[in-house]
């Protein structure tokens, strides 16, 4: 079994190899987004092929956002996939939303990301309706089920009644007919899907790893469960941005590995350092190698600035932070 963070710029594909079979999770931005400029990254399709994988089992999407769906698009259209799970699949179509909302993208960056998934989303329903690939969306689930023999998933996420909710508001603001209360209806949906992202914890045999997509909230009930699993793996969710850490997470998992899908240029403060010392430090206190891991290559390492944590442990409570990072730029 092989399982790949793959380093696609600001964004998260996942994949996990076992023999002939294939589950992809995730699939980073669209084939011809800038992230791809950056050294070192991959897109999903090209590293599938390079891999030499024939077919994918189940493809997963755990959230309608740009950075997750897009680099989907062009991987459905060149693998056959025998299942694609979703946290939330409308059937309202979104071209009078994505023309409403495309006069303001290149003011509104929040805006135009969400525009530009939603415009890579109309592709890939057309792709997989055409295909005859089915979609389910996939609700949270208190057991595991098989993905194939010796390999096993539980999901993480919203509730039935929490999609159909969820599901209903994407289809309001796409009926919307005022351009302006169409823009808006869009950014407070656009506000919450990290919360409404799907997370998995993937087992085989006694091996576990925990990918939790951009779900950043709720994890403190999720994890007060008595069969909430451990994971060796535990991938930060949010790109290891300051709220992708959850406590009760990191307690329950109780990894020996960290991984954040994070890009070279640290966008959207991704791979953030307080998070990257907090899991470094717990490690170091369980007697763990400092394995904590990056999917981009960062300008510079990870490291100490006068001994302490830079931007870290000292400023977690303010904002703006006090003390100065001790690399160069943020983006």
């Amino acid at each position: 079994m092989e399982l790949y963070f793959l380093s696609v710029g600001y964004g998260e594909a996942i994949v996990l190899i076992d023999g002939a079979h294939c589950l992809v999770m995730d699939g980073g931005p669209g084939s011809e987004d800038e992230a791809y400029d950056q050294p070192g990254t991959i897109r999903l399709a090209d590293f599938l092929h390079q891999k030499g994988v024939q077919k994918i089992d189940c493809m997963i999407c755990t959230h309608l956002h740009n950075d997750h769906l897009s680099g989907l698009v062009e991987t459905a259209a060149q693998f056959p996939i025998d299942a694609f799970w979703v946290n939330c699949w409308p059937q309202t179509g979104a071209e009078r939303a994505i023309a409403a909302a495309l006069p303001e993208c290149p003011d509104d960056l929040s805006l135009r990301l969400f525009t530009t998934g939603l415009q890579h989303w109309e592709r890939l329903r057309e792709i997989l309706s055409a295909r005859g690939i089915p979609v389910r969306e996939r609700a949270a689930t208190d057991h595991y089920e098989p993905l194939w023999p010796g390999c096993s998933i539980r999901l993480f996420g919203m509730d039935e009644t929490q999609i159909a909710s969820r599901r209903a508001q994407f289809e309001a603001f796409c009926r919307m007919e005022d351009p302006a209360a169409q823009r808006d209806a869009m950014r407070a949906f656009d506000k919450v899907e990290n919360t409404c992202s799907l997370a998995c914890c993937l087992a085989y045999g006694d091996w576990r790893a925990m990918l939790t997509g951009d779900l950043c909230s709720g994890w403190d009930a999720r994890c007060a469960a008595p069969d909430f699993p451990r994971a060796q793996v535990l991938k930060l969710t949010h790109h290891g941005q300051r709220d992708g850490m959850p406590q009760s997470l990191v307690e329950a998992c109780d990894p020996q590995v960290f991984l954040m899908c994070a890009d070279e240029a640290r966008t959207f403060r991704s791979a953030c350092d307080e998070v990257q010392a907090r899991a470094e430090q717990y490690l170091t206190e369980h007697g763990r190698p400092a394995q904590v891991y990056t999917t981009g290559r960062l300008s510079q390492p990870f490291g100490l600035q006068n001994g302490k944590p830079p931007c870290a442990l000292c400023c977690v409570a303010q904002e703006p932070t006090q003390c100065i990072p001790y690399y160069a730029k943020e983006v």
